[in-house]
């Protein structure tokens, strides 16, 4: 069994998922607009965060990589998730995620990113990681930017019409966050 790790970043804490999480994530996904580029834009019930939990927990065993929880370090509060998955569809492994409105807008997303890109390319070893984005969506698009991806191209994913960046690991380079904001380290 796959310990998931939990990693810091100036401000954050990525860590496990929580069934105790449910509640908290449910209440941000019932938030206005917060959903709005999503394939399914309607929140889902309480049941279905906690299999979108359980998903998760299960995907890291499955493929040694997936989401976190995005906990505040200021006051411990959950703000989101953040993270990797694995796209069955294509065979391609994406960062994403979703954070609480109050939380849009102070840069908390791409710190996050860079720490799960950071995990994918260096632990995991990844070669090539990839986002997915609503071409209506110049925030998360400015985030990928931020992250060092590149648009590819539109394509169909998941029923709908999206933005597809890409990030390749860079062949005998290791990838350093040294120098980039946010950026910490596995527990």
């Amino acid at each position: 069994m796959i310990e998931i790790p939990t990693l810091r970043t100036s401000r954050l804490v990525l860590r496990p998922w929580q069934i105790t999480d449910t509640e908290a994530l449910f209440a941000i996904l019932q938030q206005e607009d917060i959903l709005r580029y999503f394939p399914r834009t309607t929140p889902p019930p309480l049941e279905g965060v906690r299999r979108f939990i359980l998903h998760h927990l299960a995907h890291w065993q499955e493929q040694g990589y997936g989401h976190w929880a995005v906990v505040s370090q200021e006051d411990q509060q959950l703000i989101g998730w953040n993270g990797l998955e694995y796209l069955t569809e294509s065979g391609e492994t994406e960062v994403a995620f979703l954070l609480s409105r109050s939380s849009w807008g102070q840069g908390l997303a791409t710190e996050a990113a860079l720490a799960a890109l950071d995990f994918g390319f260096e632990t995991v070893g990844l070669a090539e990681i990839i986002g997915l984005v609503h071409p209506e969506n110049v925030a998360s698009r400015r985030v990928l930017e931020k992250i060092g991806m590149t648009f590819t191209r539109q394509v169909a994913y998941f029923g709908m019409e999206l933005w597809r960046y890409e990030l390749r690991r860079p062949g005998s380079l290791k990838l350093s966050c040294e120098n980039r904001p946010g950026f910490g380290h596995a527990l």
